[in-house]
């Protein structure tokens, strides 16, 4: 392995870990670090029964790493001793799994405090023996990441039963437990119809960007990375036409613009290259993509018809049905 190669890998892995700072992700700063000063209100006795925070955006629009990000960078948040050597856990952050069920969820977070959770007991003791665990440790901010996870089936009284869930970890005794939910928005429908759930929540929305209208967004981003990784920006990738390219190949979310820019500046220093070039994320829309060349939205000539979700239509097209057996014909 040469010197160079160990250098490009240096480069990938400190690029990849690093957080590229956007507008939302300012915001989203501000808006977590007012909701832990309305948390240490409510234990002081004051603040009000907004005590959720949503946010809500798309797949790939950076929400879960920017607030990962956001909630890595507070002080406070981080588990400490006590005077009395016991395990203080202000803030406790779970990603919800697709299979997990709202007891699955109470077992496991049981689990991550300490304490024991068994299949055995049912879902109301469990949450109560939650509750209680929650106040013990100290936990004044709970995330749950994709929350839309426990929305099983989508039916009325699912949804229903989830706000309740939700709403019942907002009345815990003596103590005022801040609720984190980021998702999909599948989220949305628990703070739609009945106000319950809207009137103790603020909320929060990750939008995809568009172009024309966010093309200095993007400029802003592609800059920011390739200057990270020592590259300059070809001129081409300035104009309306690519921008607009780029949005279109990513679905205008962030967290999936980010990651391809960076792939196609480390193809670029893979090559040697000073500049990172439209060529490059041709190369990776291709791969990531699998999209015939024609239909490469970064070349094609019709891209603005092309849809990035059907990019591999042309293979479902080729589903061949099974043929009949013909019955032979009676002499």
């Amino acid at each position: 392995m040469t010197n160079k190669s160990e250098e490009l890998r240096a480069l990938r892995v400190r690029e990849s870990s690093r957080i590229v700072s956007t507008p939302l992700t300012k915001h989203l700063r501000v808006r977590v670090e007012e909701f832990w000063e309305h948390a240490k209100d409510c234990l002081a006795g004051g603040g009000s029964r907004r005590r959720t925070l949503a946010i809500i955006g798309e797949s790939g629009t950076g929400k879960s790493t920017a607030l990962k990000h956001v909630l890595d960078s507070f002080d406070e948040f981080k588990p400490y001793l006590n005077e009395h050597n016991e395990t203080i856990i202000p803030m406790l952050s779970v990603e919800v799994e697709y299979t997990n069920t709202p007891k699955d969820l109470a077992i496991r977070i049981l689990r991550m405090l300490g304490a024991d959770g068994s299949y055995r007991s049912n879902e109301t003791v469990l949450y109560d023996e939650l509750k209680n665990q929650l106040r013990a440790s100290g936990t004044i901010l709970l995330h749950l990441d994709e929350a839309q996870h426990l929305k099983k089936g989508g039916s009325s009284h699912a949804v229903m039963g989830l706000k309740d869930r939700f709403k019942s970890f907002l009345v815990i005794e003596n103590w005022p437990l801040h609720l984190i939910l980021s998702g999909v928005e599948d989220l949305s429908e628990l703070f739609t119809g009945d106000q319950q759930m809207p009137n103790r929540s603020n909320l929060m929305r990750f939008d995809t960007l568009s172009s024309p209208a966010d093309n200095k967004r993007v400029q802003e981003i592609l800059a920011d990375i390739a200057a990270n990784c020592g590259l300059e920006v070809d001129k081409a990738l300035s104009t309306d036409d690519f921008l607009g390219r780029l949005v279109k190949a990513t679905g205008g979310g962030i967290g999936t613009m980010i990651e391809m820019a960076r792939a196609a500046c480390f193809k670029a220093l893979s090559k040697g290259h000073v500049a990172v070039t439209a060529k490059d994320f041709e190369f990776v829309y291709g791969r990531t993509s699998g999209s015939l060349p024609s239909e490469n939205i970064i070349t094609a000539k019709a891209w603005v018809d092309l849809d990035r979700s059907n990019a591999l239509i042309d293979l479902v097209s080729k589903t061949v049905e099974p043929k009949r057996s013909r019955k032979k014909a009676s002499k």
